[in-house]
């Protein structure tokens, strides 16, 4: 009897230890020798206090010497680095899936600038390059990865924060390049007792602008600040202005986006985690990792929060200063992440900043606008009427130097090969408009790049310089609660994608009708002669013309001529810099997407032949708008319409 007790004890005592293993433990209370050495140390956060978590969970090293050597050896200063982050933040029972999710992230795989560049660059359908790749060997396989690797390859989560003085060191560190308060990373001088840097999940805006403050620029935008070309303008007295941005950049001040202004909110606020740290996916561009639209929080679906453990509740426990979510409605992204600062409360949405907990009533609308649900309106991006300004820069000229040597930012080696960037034309202007997404109607700049290649004797080879016009897509941040007006989008040649310019009518008089009209023919000035390749002659300084049909069978004809000579500047190019698109629908300029384009013919038809009526139809709701197709019809054919009547002395 006793040996089978002894037995079923034994089995039960293993299931009990297997059990006990299985259990996720909190951190065991340290008894680390770190503590002897610094004594008085603050807590980075309420969450990570040290007497709970001591200081080698995260910064690795020996708890177990009091030897200063021995004790730092394998210690890690930064455990938010990706390269150590599976054995700091993302060891078992931490922040494991969240690091594996950022490792995945585009602002660590660099994916979609490296996917661009290879395409406009190398003509590379796909491409396997990532910086995690690149990182791992010194050999660039072309031009493109050349120029990432010495050019960008400073700006990615991967890289060693304050590797380098100055601001490129306050770049990278992975998860702290986020979550690590950067204006308290300050060496103390006595170790012995100093103020931790403070971790947080309250990022500010200090933290995004440091990376996000070229290319696109969204992060100045978003601010009111415009970067402008090195003249120093406007200047201040008899010398340049004192404004400056990193790098000695001069800048001018602008509308910012009505979120700051209004409502003085950070990037966080409408950005979530998924969008910012990845859904875990590795996607190729970052329009596809991000998560945040504006309908989210304007047109938003509330569900209410039950679940004790749900990720509302969690996110606004580590928010701190954000009331907690159990049984409150609130609002989910595209993707399904809650935006846990945005709820329903008593009918009305209430909007929680994150870094104060302000809470800010919105003005949501209970049934859609007029001019949200025209005909035609609902291909358009809300950006594309809400956008008041978007940075345009026509030209990043690049040369490069075969018998130069500049240090690659990813192997921190100086390799064969220099370039040196020039950047020209620098402008702020309404935003181009063009199609993405096969179909959504959204505001377009330029991403123009001339490369000249010099050999080792600093000549110049043609064959292999080239140059890419293309036209990007991108949330300019440039938000205004009023959108342009009509005209603006119907009547402007910049907005139709045609380049700044102006509209001409044979018969004068006609400019409030033509646009009514429909393209019935094409046919070029007789002074130009051109081939299908575009040859010189075809467009910049001269008139581009098109046949129009007018009111009862009346041929007019519209023409376009465009502000800017590229030709005449010695740019190679015969059409306008700024023209993405010409007036009988034929592309100018490539796309950095390939998903994206201009206007074909047929919609600048359309978007034209709105302008004929805005004169006097200028209301949203007027009945010539519910079928617009038929008031043309009838504009066309019908003899005893008032607007006919009106222009009719213009037209006998």
């Amino acid at each position: 009897m006793r040996p089978k007790l002894i037995i079923i004890l034994l089995i039960l005592t293993g299931i009990l230890v297997y059990k006990e293993n299985m259990l996720e433990k909190p951190l065991v209370l340290p008894k680390e020798g770190c503590i002897s050495c610094h004594k008085e140390v603050s807590d980075p956060d309420r969450s990570h206090p040290i007497s709970a978590f001591g200081c080698q969970s995260c910064h690795q090293g020996n708890p177990y010497s009091l030897d200063k050597k021995r004790a730092h050896l394998t210690m890690v200063n930064n455990p938010g680095d990706l390269s150590v982050v599976a054995t700091t933040c993302g060891r078992r029972g931490c922040h494991s899936e969240i690091a594996d999710r950022v490792r995945n992230s585009v602002m660590a795989t660099n994916k979609g600038i490296l996917n661009k560049l290879q395409y406009h660059w190398e003509k590379l359908e796909e491409s396997t390059a990532d910086v995690e790749t690149l990182l791992t060997s010194d050999v660039r396989e072309n031009l493109a990865i050349d120029n990432y690797a010495k050019m960008c390859g400073g700006c990615h989560l991967w890289k060693k924060k304050r590797d380098f003085p100055g601001e490129i060191g306050k770049r990278g560190g992975g998860c702290s390049g986020c979550h690590v308060l950067d204006r308290a990373e300050k060496m103390p001088e006595d170790l012995t007792k100093f103020t931790h840097s403070k971790i947080t999940t309250r990022i500010p805006s200090e933290n995004c602008v440091k990376c996000h403050n070229r290319s696109a620029r969204i992060g100045l935008s978003y601010f009111g600040k415009f970067e402008s070309a090195g003249y120093g303008t406007p200047y201040e007295g008899r010398g340049f202005n004192h404004r400056r941005l990193s790098g000695n950049r001069f800048f001018i001040n602008l509308p910012a986006d009505v979120h700051h202004t209004k409502a003085n909110m950070e990037c966080i606020d409408c950005h979530t985690r998924t969008g910012v740290m990845g859904d875990g996916n590795r996607y190729e561009y970052m329009k596809d990792q991000l998560d945040i639209t504006c309908e989210a929080c304007h047109q938003p679906r509330f569900s209410r929060i039950v679940k004790d453990d749900s990720l509302a509740q969690k996110l606004s426990f580590l928010n701190k200063v954000i009331p907690d979510a159990k049984g409150v409605e609130v609002a989910f992204s595209k993707k399904g992440t809650p935006i846990y600062n945005l709820r329903r409360i008593q009918g009305k949405a209430v909007f929680y900043r994150k870094l104060d907990g302000k809470s800010i009533e919105t003005d949501i609308p209970l049934k859609p606008k007029a001019y949200h649900t025209l005909s035609g309106h609902d291909r358009l991006a809300c950006q594309a009427c809400h956008s008041a300004w978007i940075p345009q820069c026509y030209g990043c000229h690049f040369t490069y130097q075969k018998g130069s040597y500049q240090r690659d930012w990813l192997s921190k080696k100086a390799s064969p090969g220099g370039w040196k960037e020039g950047r020209s034309y620098l402008r702020f202007s309404k935003p181009t408009l063009g199609v993405k997404d096969a179909d959504k109607i959204a505001p377009f700049s330029p991403c123009q790049v001339f490369v000249s290649v010099f050999d080792k004797q600093g000549h110049y080879i043609a064959e292999e310089s080239f140059k890419i016009l293309a036209m990007a897509s991108f949330d300019p941040h440039t938000t205004l609660k009023a959108s342009r007006t009509c005209r603006d989008c119907h009547a402007d040649p910049k907005s139709l994608g045609l380049g700044e310019g102006i509209f001409k009518l044979k018969t004068p008089g006609l400019s409030a009708i033509v646009h009514g009209a429909r393209n019935i023919a094409e046919r070029r000035h007789p002074a130009i002669s051109t081939d299908d390749n575009g040859t010189p002659g075809e467009g910049i300084g001269r008139r581009r013309e098109a046949m129009f049909l007018g009111p009862h069978g009346r041929p007019l004809q519209l023409s376009f001529r465009p502000d800017y000579d590229s030709l005449s500047s010695g740019l190679g190019i015969t059409f306008p810099m700024d023209a993405f698109v010409d007036i009988n629908g034929k592309p100018l300029q490539v796309s950095s997407s390939k998903d994206a384009r201009p206007f074909n013919k047929e919609e600048l038809e359309k978007i034209m032949s709105v302008n004929a009526c805005l004169p006097c139809h200028n209301k949203y709701d007027d009945k010539i708008y519910k079928d617009f197709k038929l008031s043309l019809r009838q504009f066309k054919t019908e003899k005893d319409l008032p607007c006919i009547k009106a222009i009719g002395k213009y037209t006998q």
